[in-house]
């Protein structure tokens, strides 16, 4: 039986603060390519390039905060199963 996690306010704000950086970035870079006259510039691109990093990041970060709380619920139930174990012993 596979137990349901529920999403922490971590994760919540994690996913809030990935869409904003996803959309204000966009936002401002098509504004610096329009105001540049449609032309690739060195520094286009190196802010495209930190966007895009920052991007990964975030997906790396919330990756990570997954596999944390998966790891946190699997040694919760070797606890509990540790626990019944002891607890069989001394009967």
């Amino acid at each position: 039986m596979e137990k349901k996690r529920h999403t922490s306010i971590f994760e919540k704000l994690l996913l809030v603060v990935g869409f904003l950086v996803l959309i204000i970035g966009y936002f401002f870079i098509n504004r610096v390519f329009i105001a540049e006259g449609f032309e690739v510039s060195w520094g286009f691109l190196q802010t495209v390039f930190l966007w895009l990093l920052m991007v990964i990041f975030i997906i790396l970060l919330a990756i990570g905060e997954d596999i944390k709380e998966g790891i946190l619920l699997e040694q919760l139930d070797e606890i509990k199963k540790l626990k019944e174990a002891v607890l069989k012993r001394k009967k």
